[in-house]
């Protein structure tokens, strides 16, 4: 059985409850620590400010410590990502204060290579920071001070970062360009040197990658490419393609476009389709599908089809609960969230649905089953007037809803949600708000 994030020591990663994005490696987005435990007559507020660029992402170190990367900011008119040649779309990495968000200490300007897009920050077992910006790697010590600086060897924005179980570090390239192979790095920690030559795969790869350690010792990534589901093998700090398990969320006659993220759990890899920008490429004109595959037979294969709307579109993947065994689905572009109970191979009932636009990476409380989610009523208007989305807590069993608090921000837009340290969460948004929402 997929083992649990949460409930064990992730190989490589800082001892915290949430040292990277989506809370480890299987990307199942549970937390650890205690819920928020909304009861009646409690409600929900938020402190939020401006980060001045693009925020992406908050993880925490030690107890308290909470970390912001952040990259440049999008000019009016401007859909991710940018080049600009000039240079101007430098990242950086911050810790903040987590009950007023102030900046205690930032690193310098950190160089992209020119691309804006958002990359990815990770607390390592050694006690610092690894982050991914444009091309460029970055380690950096717990006051932000930069102390290794790596350029990686695509000129294209990198999309993603994970630690392997012995301490190196895997990116990969974004691949929104048509035709654009996905490329992927394995570094050592010390001095961000190539461990082995980068992996090539030819096929036009998006999504974030997910990683797994099966029961027997195997290490596997798993990623999409616009019509496929690859898995990929690490072993001695090298990545190879050496596995005759094959799988396609290809469905026949649907005008589909390319899946984001994977998710494990229950011996299972999770994802949507419909995620390519209209701004990258024709989009796709088909509803929103979610889908399943056996980590032992890849042949196995469960479609999710219960939204039904045409030209669906999404800034990111499900959530799966391997202990509840529900599966939460969405369409940004039609609004919309479904949450399904996943039985056996062949058999999900749905349990209930909502009208609310998400755009978020949702997040999960382990013990109190409250979801953590988004509904952004103007999230795709192109209308001037303000009006922010709210973070919702959601009971993912019964769909009712526990709580709200504004994030000063039209929407979230595929960025991440992190787990506070009392009754509070954190939240990036691409438009540049950070909150912190907590318990009133």
């Amino acid at each position: 059985m997929t083992a649990l994030d949460y409930k064990a020591q992730r190989p490589g990663y800082y001892p915290s409850v949430w040292p990277v994005e989506c809370g480890g490696s299987r990307r199942q987005k549970l937390v650890g620590s205690p819920g928020l435990g909304l009861s009646e007559g409690e409600r929900l507020a938020s402190t939020t400010r401006h980060s001045g660029g693009w925020a992406v992402m908050f993880v925490q170190r030690g107890p308290g410590e909470i970390f912001l990367q952040a990259g440049g900011q999008l000019r009016p008119g401007e859909f991710p990502p940018q080049y600009r040649p000039e240079g101007k779309n430098s990242g950086w990495l911050e810790r903040v204060n987590p009950i007023t968000l102030e900046t205690v200490v930032r690193s310098p300007d950190l160089p992209s290579g020119g691309h804006l897009w958002c990359g990815a920050v990770v607390a390592h077992s050694n006690g610092d920071l690894y982050m991914v910006n444009g091309r460029y790697c970055h380690r950096l010590n717990s006051d932000c001070e930069v102390m290794v600086e790596r350029q990686l060897p695509l000129d294209a924005p990198y999309n993603g970062l994970l630690i392997m179980s012995d301490g190196n570090l895997v990116m990969k390239n974004l691949g929104y360009r048509p035709g654009e192979p996905c490329q992927f790095s394995v570094l050592e920690p010390e001095r961000l040197e190539a461990v082995s030559d980068p992996l090539v795969i030819e096929s036009q790869c998006m999504g974030r990658f997910s990683s797994d350690i099966t029961e027997g010792g195997d290490e596997f990534i798993y990623l999409s490419s616009a019509t496929d589901l690859i898995r990929l093998r690490y072993e001695n700090g090298k990545l190879s393609r050496g596995s005759d398990w094959r799988a396609s969320y290809a469905v026949e006659g649907q005008d589909q476009s390319d899946a984001w993220d994977t998710s494990i759990g229950s011996d299972s890899v999770w994802l949507m389709d419909m995620g390519r920008l209209p701004t990258w490429q024709t989009p796709g004109s088909a509803a929103q599908r979610a889908f399943r595959f056996s980590t032992t037979d890849a042949r196995e294969r469960d479609v999710v089809d219960v939204i039904e709307e045409p030209n669906a579109w999404n800034p990111g993947p499900p959530l799966y609960d391997p202990e509840r065994k529900i599966l939460v689905v969405y369409d940004t572009l039609n609004g919309g969230v479904v949450a399904l109970r996943y039985n056996e191979p062949g058999s999900l009932d749905v349990l209930w649905k909502s009208d609310a636009r998400n755009t978020t990476q949702m997040m999960l409380y382990a013990d109190t089953g409250e979801l953590v989610m988004e509904d952004a009523p103007a999230a795709m208007s192109l209308d001037d007037k303000k009006i922010c989305s709210e973070v919702v807590i959601i009971d993912i069993e019964t769909g009712k809803e526990r709580g709200r608090a504004s994030t000063d921000s039209r929407s979230i837009m595929g960025m991440f949600l992190c787990p506070g340290f009392e009754r509070d969460l954190y939240v990036a948004t691409l438009p540049g708000r950070i909150a912190r929402v907590f318990v009133e």
